[in-house]
Parts: C-alpha cells; sequence; structure tokens
C-alpha cells in the first residue's frame, strides 16, 4: 500500500468540483459535488446526536437502497433546526443537481456543514449549480475539499493505491472538521471513494468498522455535531471485487481505514486554536470497552488540555481524568508516561522536576501513555490542547 495524490478522484469513476454560490457573506467556495460515471454501491454512517440536520435525514432515506450517483456538499450552512422547510430545501437542491446531470434526484446524496438554525438560500445556490457541474473533473478534486470548509485552515485528502488480485486499487477521500469535533461521530463531513467492487451491505460494513477505529477516536473539544457524516461509495472500476472474509476484503479494509486514519489525523491538526497534538493510549484495561472510556475521558478533559497549552507540568490532571473515566484498577498500580518518561509510576508522581516535565510537553505532538494494570484491554484516542484562540473562534463563530 502506498499514499498517491488525488484525494476523492483518486478512485477511477469519480469526477468533483468546488464553486462559491454565496451562502458564505466572504464569497470563499461553499458548494462541492462529488459524482460517479455510473450508479455505484453506496454507504453511510452518521452522527448519534439525536438533533439532526434536514440533509442527513435525507440521505439517511436515500441509501436504504444501498446505491448512488453523487455526494452534493455545502458548507457555510448547517441546514439543521430548520424543520420541514429545511428537508424541502435540501431535496430541492438535488433536484436541481439531478436535472443538470441527467439523473434521478433519488440518486444524490446530501450533506451541509456550517451555522445551526439558518435556512439555506436555495435561489442563489441553485444558480450555481450549473456551473458546479460544468467544472466537474477528476483534476478538482482539491476545489471540492475547500469548498466543503468551515473554520478549518487546511484542505484534508488521502488516498492510497493498494495491489489486489493482481491489479492496483485505488481508495481515497476528502473530509472537513476543525471544531465541535467527538466521538460519535467528529464534527466533521467526509466522502471515501474507491474503485473497488464492495456490495453496499459489505461496504457499510468496512465504513463502519474504520470509522470506529479512526474517526471515533479523536476529540478537539468533546462536543457532538448535528451533522456529522461520511459516505463511501465503490465503483469497481479497477476490476477487483471482493467478498467477505476473503484476503481482498481484508487488504481493502486496511486500506480503508488507512485513508479513514489519515483524515481523522488531519482534522485534530486543524483543530480550532491548536498547537499540540497528544495520542492518548491506555493499556492494560479490564476490556478494551473501559480502556476506551478512560482514553475519552483523558482526551476531553478541559484541565489535561489546558495543561497540554501551557506545557505546565500537572501530571495529577491526568491521573484524576483516568480515576473519573469509570475504568476500575487499583490506583497504587496506576503508571502514566509522557514520551518515554514516566512521570507516574505505582500510582506516585515521580519527581522529574519541573523543567524536565514541561519539555515533554513541548513540542507538536505529545504521547501519553496509560497503563491501568487490571487486564489486556486497550484503548486509544487523539486529541489537541484547548487554546485562548479556540475560545476567541467560537465565541463569535456566529457573529
Amino acid at each position: 500500500m502506498r499514499e498517491i495524490p488525488g484525494g476523492v478522484t483518486a478512485a477511477l469513476g469519480f469526477r468533483a468540483s468546488g464553486v462559491s454560490s454565496g451562502i458564505k457573506p466572504s464569497g470563499e467556495p461553499d458548494l462541492a459535488l462529488v459524482v460517479s460515471d455510473t450508479p455505484v454501491a453506496a454507504a453511510g454512517v452518521f452522527t448519534n446526536n439525536l438533533v439532526r440536520a434536514a440533509p442527513l435525514l435525507v440521505s439517511q432515506n436515500r441509501l436504504r437502497k444501498g446505491s448512488a450517483r453523487a455526494v452534493l456538499i455545502n458548507s457555510g450552512c448547517a441546514n439543521c433546526l430548520t424543520g420541514a422547510a429545511g428537508i424541502r430545501d435540501a431535496q430541492r437542491l438535488s433536484r436541481a443537481v439531478a436535472r443538470e446531470l441527467g439523473i434521478a434526484e433519488g440518486e444524490i446524496l446530501v450533506a451541509s456543514t456550517g451555522i445551526i438554525g439558518r435556512r439555506l438560500p436555495v435561489p442563489k445556490v441553485e444558480r450555481a449549480v450549473p456551473r458546479l457541474v460544468k467544472q466537474l473533473s477528476r483534476a478538482h478534486h482539491a476545489a471540492a475539499a475547500q469548498a466543503i470548509l468551515t473554520t478549518d485552515l487546511h484542505v484534508k485528502e488521502a488516498a492510497v493505491e493498494t495491489p489486489m488480485q493482481g491489479r492496483p486499487c485505488r481508495i481515497g477521500g476528502m473530509a472537513k472538521g476543525a471544531g465541535m469535533i467527538a466521538p460519535s461521530m467528529a464534527t466533521m463531513l467526509g466522502v471515501i471513494t474507491t474503485d473497488v467492487a464492495v456490495a453496499s451491505g459489505l461496504l457499510r460494513l468496512f465504513l463502519r468498522q474504520a470509522v470506529a477505529r479512526t474517526f471515533n477516536r479523536i476529540s478537539v473539544d468533546g462536543d457532538m455535531s448535528t451533522n456529522d457524516t461520511v459516505f463511501a461509495l465503490a465503483s469497481g472500476r479497477s476490476g477487483v471485487s471482493v467478498r467477505a472474509g476473503s484476503r481482498g476484503a481484508r487488504a481493502f479494509g486496511q486500506a480503508l481505514e488507512a485513508v479513514a486514519e489519515r483524515l481523522a489525523t488531519l482534522i485534530v491538526k486543524d483543530g480550532e486554536g491548536a498547537g499540540t497534538i497528544a495520542e492518548i493510549r491506555v493499556a492494560g484495561g479490564r476490556t478494551d470497552r473501559e480502556a476506551q472510556v478512560c482514553a475519552r475521558r483523558v482526551a476531553e478533559s478541559l484541565l489535561v488540555k489546558t495543561m497540554l497549552a501551557g506545557g505546565d507540568p500537572n501530571v495529577g490532571r491526568i491521573a484524576a481524568a483516568v480515576g473519573a473515566s469509570g475504568a476500575r484498577f487499583d490506583p497504587g498500580r496506576l503508571d502514566v508516561l509522557i514520551g518515554a518518561e514516566r512521570v507516574i509510576a505505582r500510582g506516585g508522581v515521580q519527581r522529574l522536576g519541573t523543567a524536565a516535565i514541561r519539555s515533554l510537553l513541548t513540542g507538536p505532538d505529545v504521547q501519553i501513555d496509560i497503563h491501568l494494570h487490571a487486564g489486556r484491554g486497550e484503548g486509544r484516542m487523539t486529541t489537541c490542547d484547548l487554546t485562548e484562540e479556540y475560545v476567541r473562534i467560537n465565541a463569535r463563530y456566529s457573529t
């Protein structure tokens, strides 16, 4: 398996585009389209939030048949808490794109991101649709990735190529997300494409597994969005197909997870105001579930995150979060390492000195290893620090 360029159009059979439709007052790109040349197997994973945006509800319904032709995404407006009118708006825009493409409206999946509680300026967006369709190209993957961003500072793309059955097979994708990021899922949108032939049911299984191990193991601020969506589309254009339980299926699953992992990491690195990225690894849990709960509690602790922001040697905050997580263990056996240095050993803080611990917390990447010594369970989370810049961004996000 090797990394390749191309993002969401790296796989054969897909084109993309991104334009400005006027949703964002700044005039920045805000409308993206990913299109397959033919109907393809499709699957989706959505937020667990009970408050769900209109486009998410529309797409969930359309995915029941397990196939699609296109994904339409807008940024700058979440189209959430907009009631029946929001549903009609999402449908009307997908209808406009369907007419321009000459396909059925039900073949188009939709997603939105932006401020909650505002209606989409549908007539304005409709006027941009012919231009959006005209610009479809394999070369315009980055334009699509740019058009789905909100507070993100950087485009997020990933793609890999792996040999299967003697042929090169590709999986690529794009994502957005910088704030309101928490597991179940993150605050994000993502589209992943592949030229491997995968039945929709199996594709859904692969996608859920990959999301559980990647997007659901990142956190910027612990807040779950109303719009989180990841779509997967499989064109089959490589001529390779996979079946459940086969060697090819394992290779496909690994490649899909690699793309999702790369996109998830880029989201955390682009977290609002983030300066330090931290990987939290928990070992020795009674179960994997308890270890994961522990990792998540540490990753989302505001005190741990501000400790990272300031390089503050207050490692007791880590132990406090572990103890509050609900994982069962003997505190007298707790070990915590930052990098290669043990800062808590057998439940006691090690006297390394302020300067020594600060040096462990200095830099763009920090690794925190926690051992509960209660079993074989393991968990992992990737998070970032919490800075004054995050507060500044979100204190005036809608104004």
